[in-house]
């Protein structure tokens, strides 16, 4: 299969501006936009051949193929300033997930979302009575909260918060660590508890979802609100030196303020400093006859069966996703090494899906490296911005590792260049 996109016009950036925006993913397309809502001229550089930075979106064989899985979490409290939901067409999981449980899955939905949902609760033997008393006052707690119940308290690993909320053994092994350390993305519960209840907020709140056209979409709607001689596709930044940007290609653009809004080890090149370590996740896309079930829900797996932590049946929840008399399927997980695990992944899906599984049939896969900045516990929600007079650092590796977290460090870089240009 043929995943190139395809080729995108882009104009010769000029030699001077006002702001220089280097990097057109979210963080950047987000400064990009707050700089032009005010009225100021801005360049933005971006040495792909499409915006969006890791979120993106190919095409294939009528199949969309979003690189990595990942999913819009409609909740967010950024968006709302930069992005027309309804636009994007929606396409929204089931506000629940679809637990291991044996050998078979569970499904654990919001009880607002059906009576069914009620009884399935009441019945499962994944969550205790207790448990299910002790997640509902979470809930509440985290409802009653704008920004997460652990925002000014010392911050713990998930795995030492979710023991002081004295929840089971089973329930943490089954739903809390397949779920969390899927989105955060670790080994297992060491990431940030105040960074998880943030998440857990935001499922409560509000669906995850899909656009119909795949999660590049996104940066591709933002895009389409800046002027379109302002965005420089194919054009990457080799060096900046005080308020100069120079180019791969010799030229070089003078500008008052610049916004450096790439990953953490792209800033760490052009600043000559030393990045933190980031975290990766490996995907795999496969394509079936029939849907193994016809839940909309994540489905999770405990780290102890194997390399798969979240599978979606994509085209359960947005059947655009796959041609028809088609389905696809995306299985994915944390990782440390180069290549997917895909051997380990295949057999993992065999144990959990029996003889079905054999005839699905392996379309895509690959790493996303860097796909979420390191976030341990007690780590700063806000880290410093500004570089020098000139430069302003952007990326979710100043705020929180999320959609949410590369826009708000977007505004923020943004409005702090403007108010000192």
């Amino acid at each position: 299969m043929d995943f190139q996109d395809e080729p995108q016009s882009t104009p010769s950036p000029p030699t001077e501006s006002e702001f220089v925006v280097v990097g057109a993913g979210l963080a950047g397309l987000t400064a990009a936009l707050a700089l032009h809502r005010r009225g100021r001229e801005v360049v933005l550089l971006e040495r792909d051949e499409a915006v969006g930075g890791r979120v993106r979106t190919d095409f294939d064989s009528g199949f969309t193929f979003d690189r990595g899985f990942q999913v819009l979490l409609t909740a967010y409290p950024e968006i709302a300033n930069y992005l027309d939901l309804p636009a994007l067409d929606l396409r929204p999981f089931a506000r629940g997930v679809n637990v291991r449980d044996g050998d078979s899955f569970t499904e654990l939905l919001d009880p607002r979302s059906s009576p069914r949902a009620i009884l399935a609760g009441l019945r499962t033997q994944l969550l205790t009575p207790t448990d299910r008393i002790r997640l509902v006052k979470l809930t509440l707690r985290l409802l009653r909260s704008k920004t997460g119940i652990l925002e000014r308290v010392d911050d713990l690993s998930v795995g030492d918060f979710l023991k002081t909320q004295k929840f089971s053994d089973t329930s943490i092994e089954k739903l809390w660590e397949p779920l969390l350390s899927g989105i955060q993305l670790t080994s297992s519960l060491e990431g940030s508890a105040r960074l998880a209840c943030l998440i857990i907020r935001c499922l409560v709140v509000g669906p995850a979802a899909v656009p119909v056209n795949g999660m590049q979409a996104i940066p591709d709607q933002m895009a389409a609100r800046l002027p379109g001689d302002s965005i420089h596709l194919r054009t990457a930044v080799e060096q900046i030196t005080g308020s100069r940007v120079s180019l791969g290609t010799g030229q070089q653009i003078a500008a008052r303020r610049i916004v450096i809004a790439t990953e953490e080890p792209s800033v760490a090149r052009l600043l000559n400093t030393t990045p933190r370590s980031g975290r990766s996740q490996w995907h795999a896309y496969f394509a079936a006859a029939e849907p193994p079930n016809d839940s909309k829900a994540i489905h999770l797996l405990p780290s102890a069966d194997g390399p798969c932590r979240n599978i979606a049946i994509m085209s359960n929840v947005a059947p655009e996703y796959a041609p028809q008399g088609s389905v696809l399927i995306v299985a994915a997980g944390p990782t440390t090494r180069s290549d997917p695990p895909l051997a380990e992944a295949q057999q993992q899906l065999a144990r959990v899906f029996g003889s079905q599984s054999e005839s699905w049939e392996l379309v895509k896969h690959g790493i996303v490296e860097h796909a979420q900045p390191m976030f341990v516990p007690g780590a700063a929600f806000r880290r410093h911005v500004r570089h020098t007079e000139e430069i302003v650092i952007a990326g979710d590796h100043r705020t929180t590792p999320s959609i949410q977290g590369a826009m708000v460090s977007g505004r923020i870089a943004a409005e702090i260049a403007i108010s000192d240009g």
